[in-house]
């Protein structure tokens, strides 16, 4: 009998980064400045900065350059900093929706914030970012997103999306 070698699929980026203590299934605010805040206590709480402070201001610092809010309820905000321990990606829902100034002027429902140390080259950090997009270009992906009943659904539709 031929044995049969199957090659394990690698996992994409977004799948390697997702974690179930960095997924906020509902926001507690609808500000932008006030979501910024909620991020990066959350990534304080799952030990990605030991303060929240530091990664608040860079990420107001980026959004100061131009909102993050890519269109069709998506944003996708992101920053460097010394005080981030790891690479890290953060999914934040919010079904009211959240003022985030889009360049689509709607509001943002989905967001994935990244955050990384401050490395002169890291081809991973854009990675990430072209597969947040390419991931939620569909609307009926954007919507089972929103409607996942945990992390572990939303990862499950993350990653089939993905792959399409």
């Amino acid at each position: 009998m031929a044995s049969v070698v199957t090659a394990a699929v690698p996992a994409s980026a977004v799948e390697s980064h997702l974690r179930q203590d960095l997924f906020i299934s509902e926001l507690r605010t609808r500000r932008k400045s006030s979501v910024l805040d909620e991020l990066a206590r959350a990534l304080t709480a799952a030990r990605v900065a030991r303060t929240p402070d530091p990664v608040l201001d860079a990420l107001r610092r980026r959004e100061a350059l131009g909102s993050t809010g890519i269109g069709k309820g998506i944003a996708v905000p992101h920053a460097r900093s010394t005080l981030i321990a790891e690479r890290a990606l953060l999914v934040a829902r919010s079904t009211k929706g959240v003022e985030f100034d889009s360049v689509d002027g709607g509001p943002v429902h989905l967001i994935f914030l990244i955050v990384a140390p401050p490395l002169e080259r890291d081809p991973i950090y854009l990675k990430l970012v072209a597969e947040i997009v390419r991931s939620t270009r569909l609307a009926r992906t954007r919507q089972k997103l929103l409607e996942a009943t945990g992390f572990a659904a939303l990862k499950e539709i993350l990653v089939e999306a993905g792959r399409d």
